[in-house]
């Protein structure tokens, strides 16, 4: 990880989430020295979170995690400017979170969510950091723009049935540190034009304290970054109930609506990139889980 010389690392980094991954993450940004952090997240502290999410205490529960988050960041960074969006990464708001922002961690904690993001930031040529922690596990995958290979050459599609998240499965602490330091590394070396981060998969196992990165493949099929990709706009019906059921807009920090398209149709596709033809993808299931 380099800037840590006090130098300022141009770009804006969008931290989709606020928790457990999301504070390491933001910490090692700011201390290497982004300055603009854009943060969306529509969840308060709770007091079962405290153990994994660092920048909070005893005091922030019940407070929104945006508020406390941002705050808890500016004492220990006063020129970090950190732009609250409360709010979902939901379909009809995610176009409205994108311009401007150089590179997205994904800190977010269900499948849902992890496929709108990676769908958002192909479609925008956003590279994109989707970092995941459960039980002991942690997960770290860096995308191009351009994808090739992209989450969905990995996961393909949403899995069916219950997945296991940290409420069900329980998370340590420590892991959520470890996958929020290896997504900032990503992040920061991409900002730095470093590609050589892209195309891999890292894999952190706390219980033998081991970090392995294998390579992956693209998918010549894959819907989104394949030769036929069919994935051209962001239809809410692709994606699970969690994510497609939309609580607001995000809003900056004076309160006021972020304007996405709000003439639209609940269901209704959201253009991001309208030059390639509508379709549908198939769903392989994996088995890896990749909560938050």
């Amino acid at each position: 990880m380099s800037g840590g010389g006090g130098e300022v690392i141009r770009g804006c980094v969008l931290l989709v989430g606020a928790g457990g991954i999301a504070a390491p993450a933001a910490l090692a940004l700011a201390a290497a020295g982004v300055r603009e952090l854009r943060v969306a997240d529509d969840d308060e502290v709770e007091l079962t979170n405290l153990h994994r999410q660092i920048l909070f205490d005893d005091d922030d529960v019940g407070r929104p995690k945006l508020d406390a988050f941002s705050e808890a960041l500016r004492r220990r960074f006063p020129g970090l400017r950190v732009d609250r969006r409360y709010g979902r990464f939901a379909p009809s708001a995610a176009a409205g979170l994108m311009p401007g922002v150089s590179v997205v961690v994904d800190a977010t904690d269900n499948f849902a969510s992890r496929f709108l993001i990676a769908d958002v930031c192909r479609l925008t040529r956003t590279p994109v950091v989707h970092a995941a922690a459960i039980r002991w596990r942690a997960t770290v995958m860096a995308v191009a723009g351009e994808g090739a290979p992209c989450y969905r050459c990995l996961f393909e599609d949403l899995p069916t049935g219950d997945a296991p998240d940290c409420a069900t499965a329980g998370v340590a602490g420590p892991v959520c540190g470890v996958a929020g330091a290896l997504a900032a590394d990503r992040a920061l070396a991409i900002l730095e034009g470093d590609t050589s981060v892209f195309g891999r998969i890292a894999t952190y196992d706390g219980l033998k304290d081991t970090l392995r990165s294998v390579p992956v493949s693209a998918r010549p099929g894959c819907a989104l970054c394949g030769a036929s990709a069919a994935i051209a706009t962001i239809d809410a019906s692709r994606y699970v109930v969690a994510c497609a059921a939309e609580s607001g807009s995000p809003t900056h920090e004076s309160g006021s609506p972020t304007q996405v398209e709000q003439d639209r149709e609940s269901g209704s596709p959201t253009p991001v990139e309208q030059d390639r033809e509508s379709g549908s993808s198939t769903h392989h299931n994996t088995g890896e889980q990749d909560h938050g």
